[in-house]
């Protein structure tokens, strides 16, 4: 009967919860990469926020050890991306599982160190009602942190969308939504031909930053184009010019250069 009571406290589902929803963020990261290698990485942190998980619905030690440490080092990571993250606004997927992971990952950061005090030094009774009002407090933040971002986000978006709409274009476009790897498009056109000696620019019209990088040499680099941001590049010998996004491998385009 302890262990069923246990099982309520939040301490114990808002963790287990947390830590499942992020193993879902994870696959749905590497389905929408179509298992891209680099997305491999994350079936370790998968399996270790799983044993976690299992680790607090047992009420554990260990389980809370894990949990703390694994939410505490993402908080990190994302903490130093998040606002470059959430820029994509025109991403609906990336945006919406940023702005979720982030305030996850705080609440089962704060909630497993709450939990380790509670199994590790077997605190009375007392103790975790004093923790009630501190706890729906965050619970709070965070979903006022979801909805206004979400909510925002939406405004940005259209916002966003309409201004990059009516821009001005280059002779290469990076299409908006060309960071996910489901985008049919990624530069628009993926194929451009030029005379030797034409400069070819390329203009970001994506939500996110994106690089000009040419494939297989150091020909050019364009570092990250941000959002409206342009690049240009002088081809002075024909041939065929491959280039990439170094954020984004996956996107990729070519130019051909004839005789001029």
């Amino acid at each position: 009967m302890a262990v069923v009571s246990g099982l309520k406290s939040p301490e114990v589902l808002v963790p287990f919860l947390g830590l499942l929803y992020l193993v879902l963020v994870f696959l749905y990261v590497m389905i929408s990469t179509n298992f891209a290698p680099f997305s491999l990485i994350f079936v370790p942190f998968m399996v270790l926020f799983l044993a976690s998980a299992y680790g607090v619905w047992r009420r554990k030690k260990i389980g809370y050890v894990g949990s703390t440490v694994v939410s505490g080092v993402f908080l990190v990571l994302e903490g130093t991306q998040i606002f470059e993250a959430l820029g994509a606004v025109t991403i609906p997927g990336e945006f919406f599982s940023v702005l979720t992971a982030f305030p996850v990952l705080l609440a089962i950061f704060v909630y497993s160190v709450l939990g380790l005090r509670r199994v590790w030094g077997k605190t009375t009774a007392s103790t975790p009602v004093r923790m009630i009002p501190a706890s729906s407090l965050v619970v709070l933040l965070i979903l006022g942190f979801i909805i206004g971002g979400a909510v925002v986000g939406s405004i940005a978006a259209s916002t966003e969308t309409r201004l990059l709409s009516s821009s001005g274009g280059g002779d290469i476009t990076i299409v908006q939504g060309a960071g996910s790897q489901n985008n049919p498009q990624f530069y628009s056109p993926s194929s451009f031909t030029v005379k030797a000696g034409t400069t070819v620019t390329w203009v970001n019209h994506d939500g996110t930053a994106h690089t000009v990088t040419s494939k297989g040499s150091s020909l050019f680099d364009s570092g990250n184009i941000l959002t409206g941001g342009s690049f240009s590049y002088t081809f002075t010998h024909a041939g065929t010019y491959q280039y990439y996004c170094t954020i984004h491998p996956w996107m990729t385009g070519m130019v051909v250069v004839t005789a001029a």
